[in-house]
């Protein structure tokens, strides 16, 4: 379930994803696109949140998009994530399919600047665990705990599609441990959205 913190929600990313709605038919619609992620950190101690956009105005495969660095004082921070189709007219946002559809989605965070559930750094200057849960109780990933510290390095946020296959579930406990061990190749599902940003804590 998703608690208060996801009144924050901010992210921006620029990607035709994989995502897609079952018609009434029962057949697959065209994959989601997603032309801006938005991240919002947001310091428990109070004060500004500090926000890092990925921005694709014109889709995937037009100019080249937009992508913040990050940078964070050492401390305690809620990150919320939102993601947009900023094709549309008005804007879309996806963040809101996520959330209803919470039980096939999951956003992992990775790369260099993290130590969390997805993947062991000790030492990184990000560390992470999940702010919210699915009706199985498992993560989602739109609002998340971070505790920096110094350093820097690369995070990659990554939003995967995880629907079912025939009765079985795709989305489970395990994900987090896999992907750490061997990547997103070792679960099952199709990443809808990935991107990298430059992260230092001074």
């Amino acid at each position: 379930m998703m608690n208060t913190k996801m009144l924050i929600l901010l992210l921006s990313i620029g990607l035709t994803g994989s995502c897609g709605h079952s018609d009434e038919g029962g057949g697959p619609d065209e994959g989601e696109v997603i032309t801006r992620v938005e991240l919002s950190f947001t310091p428990e101690a109070g004060g500004t949140p500090i926000l890092a956009l990925f921005d694709d105005p014109d889709g995937d495969g037009g100019d080249a998009p937009t992508i913040d660095d990050i940078q964070l004082a050492a401390g305690n921070y809620t990150l919320a994530l939102r993601f947009e189709n900023g094709l549309e007219t008005p804007a879309e946002d996806i963040t809101i399919e996520i959330s209803d559809e919470s039980a096939e989605h999951q956003v992992f965070l990775t790369g260099s600047a993290v130590d969390g559930p997805a993947t062991d750094n000790a030492g990184a200057p990000l560390q992470h665990s999940y702010d919210d849960m699915d009706a199985n109780g498992l993560p989602i990933g739109l609002v998340n705990s971070i505790v920096a510290v110094t350093g820097s390095g690369q995070l990659i946020i990554t939003l995967r599609h995880l629907p079912p296959i025939g009765d079985r579930m795709v989305k489970s406990s395990e994900l987090n441990g896999d992907v750490a061990l061997s990547g997103f190749s070792a679960i099952g599902g199709a990443t809808d959205v990935q991107v990298q940003f430059s992260v230092t804590v001074p």
